[in-house]
């Protein structure tokens, strides 16, 4: 973390604290409201602009209100999402302002995912702050298929004071605050422009009265940001419900012309006994082909997922050529991965996984690493682990781009959690992977979803090639 990128960030914090510490004493209350249904280019899928309905046939609805007269209010709206068919349903609601007929808007807040159960209903409390210059209001709703029918009810509240930017209810100036320092404080990626995303912040908050108007105010500045990993949760909020990964062994192969491939597939690496074992046969079957000593080594990550890379960095140490393979960078500086003799720790700990392996050789020839949108969370940091490896080289597609591991969370004062992205990985070059992880040579649909793809294949020979010339 550069000085400069932490006094910026330090500013931004002081900035937004003393823009907390200015609000205004507006009244903080609220009441029931029903602004006008809106005209002009997009209307409401329903005339009074208070309910809609999802099915196959409309995958997309939108509520849309005249809110002329609600400039500079806050305005709360209840979602009630029913579903009326045999299945789950899933819906995103979006809060938008000043809809267009080519679906562009003038400012839109993603709410949370809503899962549906069968003939029951979901709710969501929304919250935006109505610009000075905004003209409607609305919820566009999304429907994932399957499609089931959904019917979306609308109740609206708005403040009975005016706010003008960055002034909010008094009593909600201390969890602004908190809020704000903590995001700006953790999140590990550089801001574009900090005073833009400051004035963001400041419109975002105007208005805010409580917990869930502060979740939303952070919604939009992770939106603003581009934060694609950080997420909020308001007291009350269900906690989304954990993926759950099936362990699958890997798979090993030795082609006749001297080829060894390894496939990682995904571990359930919260459970110690499974990741144990996993890590176990991965690196048995890697010793068992590297006793027949192969050429080259084929190292197939397209279907690897874990949410931690310890038990495959310690399986496949003997590839890595570390013992330092890479880290993890936040706001605090960097924590290095040690893979070496069958075990993986952060330099300076314990062993987080250890084989207890004998001695082995390390493999310093040409290895080919296979990489997709099937690698993801861990399975990316094994692949940064790779990066700067001497004869070495990364084919297929950009990887899932989510680093689960980065991702630190935060109790707020309120009961508000918020995950903020503090972490990114480094590999052993220095570089620091903020987007996905992404190959040396795009490989083709056909080529990329081949168990051994040709192209792999013939940069091994090219090594083949270039190290008999340099002998």
């Amino acid at each position: 973390m550069t000085l400069k990128r932490l006094l910026v960030l330090n500013c931004v914090a002081a900035a937004l604290a003393a823009s907390a510490g200015d609000a205004a004493a507006a009244t903080a209350v609220r009441s029931a409201c029903t602004p006008s249904p809106a005209g002009g280019e997009v209307v409401s899928q329903v005339s009074d602009a208070l309910s809609t309905h999802l099915d196959a046939a409309h995958l997309a609805a939108i509520a849309n209100w005249d809110v002329r007269w609600w400039q500079r209010h806050r305005v709360w709206i209840a979602l009630d999402a029913s579903n009326g068919g045999d299945a789950v349903a899933h819906v995103l609601p979006q809060v938008v302002v000043d809809a267009q007929a080519s679906g562009g808007v003038a400012q839109s807040l993603v709410g949370l995912p809503m899962t549906v159960a069968p003939h029951a209903h979901a709710t969501q409390r929304l919250s935006i702050y109505v610009p000075d210059d905004a003209r409607t209001l609305g919820v566009r709703t999304l429907l994932a298929a399957p499609a089931q029918p959904v019917a979306v009810a609308f109740a609206l509240e708005c403040s009975e004071s005016r706010f003008d930017t960055g002034e909010f209810s008094p009593a909600a100036a201390p969890l602004v605050d908190e809020a704000l320092r903590t995001y700006f404080g953790q999140f590990i990626d550089p801001l574009a422009d900090p005073k833009a995303a400051l004035e963001m912040a400041r419109a975002l908050s105007s208005g805010v009265q409580d917990g869930n108007d502060v979740a939303w105010v952070l919604r939009g500045l992770m939106q603003f940001v581009h934060d694609e990993h950080g997420y909020v949760l308001a007291p009350g909020e269900p906690v989304p419900v954990r993926r759950v990964l099936a362990t699958r062994a890997p798979e090993f192969e030795l082609r006749t012309d001297g080829v060894a491939i390894v496939r990682l597939h995904a571990v359930d690496t919260t459970s110690d006994g499974v990741a144990l074992a996993w890590a176990g046969a991965l690196h048995d079957g890697i010793a068992s082909l590297a006793a027949q000593h192969p050429r080259a080594w084929i190292v197939d990550l397209r279907d690897h997922d874990a949410d931690a890379p310890w038990p495959a960095l310690a399986a496949l140490s003997a590839l890595l050529d570390g013992p330092a393979v890479g880290a993890f960078v936040n706001r605090q500086g960097q924590q290095g991965w040690i893979a070496d003799r069958g075990s993986a720790r952060i330099a300076g700990g314990p062993a987080l996984v250890d084989l207890q392996s004998p001695p082995e050789p390390t493999f310093r020839g040409p290895v080919a690493v296979l990489i997709g949108p099937g690698t993801r969370n861990a399975g990316e940091d094994v692949a940064v682990a790779f990066r700067g490896r001497a004869h070495t080289r990364f084919l297929g597609a950009a990887t899932a781009g989510f680093p689960l591991q980065g991702v630190g969370v935060h109790r707020l004062s309120d009961g508000t959690t918020m995950g903020v992205l503090e972490t990114r990985d480094v590999d052993r070059t220095g570089v620091v992977h903020r987007i996905p992880v992404e190959p040396d040579a795009v490989l083709r649909p056909e080529a990329a979803a081949a168990p051994v793809p040709q192209p792999a294949l013939d940069w091994i020979e090219d090594e083949r090639a270039a190290a008999m010339e340099r002998r």
